[in-house]
């Protein structure tokens, strides 16, 4: 049997009831504080390409769910809920794009979109379901080392 997340994640994140447009603006968060280790207003909205007026208004959602922490114009955080979200939806990305380029051949444009669209989408069982299939593939390390994530560092 799989175990993806402790029961307590798995629970958080369903009474959370995140949409996919929320999950999108965690999981780029998540990315900028990796890249550059700030996330600001400006920086989401361009990776998103959307308006800040609309970053404002979806990071207001963000923090009144506990998801991430920002003082007045200052850099957002995720809070340790939030990132532990964004961590679990970024996994889900990293396999379902590995799946389509590396077993089904899709061209990796084609596959970050249909990723995209797929992690917030597919059920938890399908998604374990995938990863035993995983499991048995030939697949190159970066993807074996995803499939066998619990909970990573930020």
């Amino acid at each position: 049997m799989l175990i993806i997340m402790d029961k307590e994640v798995i629970i958080l994140f369903s009474s959370l009831q995140v949409t996919s447009s929320l999950q999108d603006y965690l999981e780029v968060i998540l990315n900028l504080l990796k890249e550059k280790k700030t996330a600001r207003v400006t920086d989401i909205a361009d990776r998103l390409n959307i308006a800040k007026p609309s970053v404002i208004q979806a990071l207001t959602l963000l923090k009144e769910k506990g998801l991430i922490k920002q003082d007045p114009y200052g850099p957002v955080e995720l809070t340790e809920e939030g990132r532990r979200y964004a961590l679990k939806i970024r996994h889900r990305h990293n396999i379902i794009y590995g799946f389509l380029t590396q077993v089904l051949g899709v061209s990796p444009v084609s596959a970050e979109k249909d990723a995209c669209l797929m992690e917030h989408d597919l059920s938890d069982e399908s998604f374990e379901r995938l990863l035993e299939f995983l499991r048995g593939q030939k697949i190159d390390a970066g993807l074996k080392k995803e499939i066998d994530w619990i909970d990573g560092p930020l």
